[in-house]
């Protein structure tokens, strides 16, 4: 029998840092309610920690050592699988939560009893670097602060949100996406959500928990690049909120570079035109790129630009090198629509950058072959 006063903790983690895990395990409890922590620990050479171990030898937590390197999705179903509790509750193995943090979830099972789960606020520090600030200002930290942004939404991040079980039933994170993680967290929520009437997951501003920048927020393009590769499956596993848009710049370049032996043996003396095109799309990248941030405002100085197009263009190559590695060329312009909606005609839509960037395309087009 389920305790429909227990909250079940999953933690997955690969480092077990103390200095995070402990806090999160001696978080202050609400009256009446039981909490089970379960540490599903991704690495079998791990070091654990003398107070850790302790804790798991008592029986005041669960630690399960994977035997081998399993990946993000396995390490979640395995915590996930391990309790029984009426409500699960994911949080990351690197951020600091706010001590009432299981107050308020509890808080908001009694206010909001039939929601099918509760999307937490990650917070993040100021950027501290020009590379972190172009990280805000691109939206790749836009499902981190979306409780602040809106009511209800169709997913939310690991780092911080709780599920109830009853919705989940036979739902898992799903084993086919990248072992390093991407895109299985918005699979499954999305997932979940659709099978309870595609009801949204009810935000919570005040559950905050606290994210530090990666690596301090030195410049780095392996995330986003590992992001776009588990985000090209989305379109494949979910096709539902699939739809097809103009294609990107590295999709651009890569039918260029498809059409290049063609255009050699065809038509040679357009040849030099044509690679020059290649450098046309790349110019073109910059100036739409660059607009659509001065559009929204955003403070640019030279150091966040610099790093504005390389952000976008790590994604975007993921997302492409994610379909071409598999030979699924059909993903090559295909894209998923993460708020949940299911696109009306299935095909692309306009706005700002999508015309500076087209524009520019014609003009050049028109500049070299005209």
């Amino acid at each position: 029998m389920e305790d429909l006063n227990t909250i079940d903790i999953v933690i997955p983690s690969y480092r077990l840092e103390k200095e995070y895990i402990l806090p999160l395990i001696r978080l202050p409890k609400p009256e009446g309610w039981v909490f089970n922590y379960y540490i599903v620990v991704d690495n079998p050479q791990v070091i654990v920690d003398e107070e850790i171990a302790r804790l798991a030898a008592a029986g005041d937590i669960a630690l399960l050592i994977n035997p081998t390197n399993l990946g993000a999705s396995t390490s979640r179903n395995r915590g996930l699988e391990a309790g029984s509790g009426q409500w699960i509750l994911f949080l990351d193995d690197d951020i600091k939560a706010d001590e009432m943090l299981l107050h308020q979830y509890v808080d908001a099972i009694a206010r909001y009893p039939d929601e099918i789960g509760y999307i937490g606020l990650v917070k993040l520090p100021p950027p501290p670097t020009a590379f972190a600030r172009a990280l805000v200002i691109n939206g790749s930290m836009m499902i981190f602060g979306i409780a602040e942004e809106t009511d209800t939404f169709a997913w939310g991040a690991t780092a911080n949100v709780m599920v109830r079980r009853e919705a989940v039933g036979s739902t898992r994170f799903s084993t086919d996406y990248p072992k390093s993680g991407g895109g299985e967290d918005v699979d499954f929520f999305l997932n979940v959500r659709d099978n309870n009437h595609s009801r949204n997951y009810k935000t919570l501003q005040e559950a905050v928990v606290y994210h530090p920048w990666w690596d301090g927020g030195r410049a780095s393009f392996k995330r986003p690049f590992r992001y776009g590769v588990g985000n090209s499956y989305l379109s494949q596993f979910i096709s539902k909120y699939a739809y097809y848009d103009f294609p990107n710049t590295p999709e651009a370049l890569f039918l260029l570079l498809l059409a290049l032996p063609f255009i050699a043996f065809l038509a040679p003396a357009y040849l030099g035109s044509w690679l020059l095109l290649f450098i046309g799309i790349g110019f073109a990248e910059v100036i739409a790129t660059l607009f659509q941030a001065a559009k929204r405002k955003a403070p640019l100085s030279a150091a966040v630009a610099y790093y504005l197009v390389p952000l976008k263009l790590a994604y975007e190559t993921g997302l492409l090198w994610g379909n071409i590695a598999r030979f699924r060329f059909k993903g090559i312009g295909a894209r998923f629509e993460y708020k949940g909606q299911v696109r009306g005609n299935g095909f692309f839509r306009f706005n700002t950058y999508k015309i500076v960037k087209w524009v520019l395309y014609l003009i050049f087009f028109v500049l070299l072959f005209g």
